[in-house]
């Protein structure tokens, strides 16, 4: 997943946070992730994303992952999205 942030601000070197739309996998409700590049690595807000398979991945809102911060090996993985008009 890093190799994934670090390209996606390879292609926007100008953006200082890249904002993730997804649904939470537990809840259903509309998730947004902030990620942003820290001294080591990469930093969320907002939630958390797990991947599932090579090209999947399944977010969990905070409050979920904060409750349950695993993942169900039933739960279908929700497309995650980069949200238009991003800082």
């Amino acid at each position: 997943m890093i190799e994934i942030f670090r390209k996606m601000f390879e292609a926007n070197p100008e953006k200082s946070t890249i904002v993730l739309n997804g649904k939470c996998s537990d809840c259903g409700h509309e998730t947004i992730i902030e990620v942003t590049p820290t001294s080591g690595g990469f930093g969320l807000q907002g939630g958390s994303l797990f991947k599932c398979s090579p090209d999947k991945y399944i977010a969990k809102c905070l409050a979920c992952y904060q409750s349950n911060p695993k993942i169900d090996e039933i739960k279908r993985p929700n497309s995650i999205k980069r949200k238009s008009g991003q800082e």
